[in-house]
């Protein structure tokens, strides 16, 4: 009884650090992706198929992958103890969930607070393939395919599909950055 009491004492939990990194990384993640829908919404169609506004998603998942690393450096300071990689990597996992969660929910609430976002995304994306050079038939399937995405990306579903290993991996990559960085004396334990 008493080494399981001195096993816990030695391995503090890191959910905490989970929880805070995973909430502000879930609502950045969700507050960026919505500036963005805003700011493509409200930009005149110029026939592009590619625009430094998708350059903008890409980030936006970039920043989000940043979530393991604050949580790494949040642990590591918390309890002034060594951690391998394989548990920088789980934190890093467990964040990246947490953000996918946090950033479905934040996307839930926002549908009801504008119902016509989504709809408002397809009419600027079919205007700005119709302003594109590409030929009527191909324009039409491109049309066909950007629509159902973009109705689709909503769906709890597609947003795990999508969210859980994007982040989840990321975050995990970045955990074990973290854990090689911020982990007191971890050379020694790896």
């Amino acid at each position: 009884m008493e080494e399981s009491q001195q096993t816990s004492s030695n391995n503090p939990s890191y959910w905490t650090s989970v929880g805070i990194a995973g909430l502000i990384f879930g609502i950045v993640v969700f507050a960026l992706s919505i500036i963005i829908s805003y700011i493509t919404i409200n930009s005149e169609p110029t026939g592009s198929l590619f625009s430094p506004i998708q350059l903008a998603g890409t980030i936006v998942c970039l920043i989000g992958a940043f979530g393991g690393m604050l949580a790494t450096w949040h642990y590591a300071n918390e309890y002034d103890i060594p951690f391998t990689l394989g548990k920088g990597a789980l934190i890093g996992l467990f964040v990246g969930i947490v953000i996918t969660i946090v950033n479905i929910l934040l996307n839930q609430g926002w549908h009801f607070i504008d119902p016509d976002m989504t709809q408002r995304l397809i009419d600027h994306t079919v205007a700005n393939i119709q302003a594109s050079s590409m030929p009527d038939q191909q324009k039409q399937q491109t049309i066909d395919m950007m629509a159902d995405t973009l109705r689709n990306r909503n769906s709890i579903g597609t947003q795990l599909l999508w969210g859980l290993p994007m982040y989840g991996i990321l975050n995990l990559i970045t955990g074990m950055i973290g854990a090689k960085i911020f982990s007191k004396k971890a050379e020694d334990i790896i």
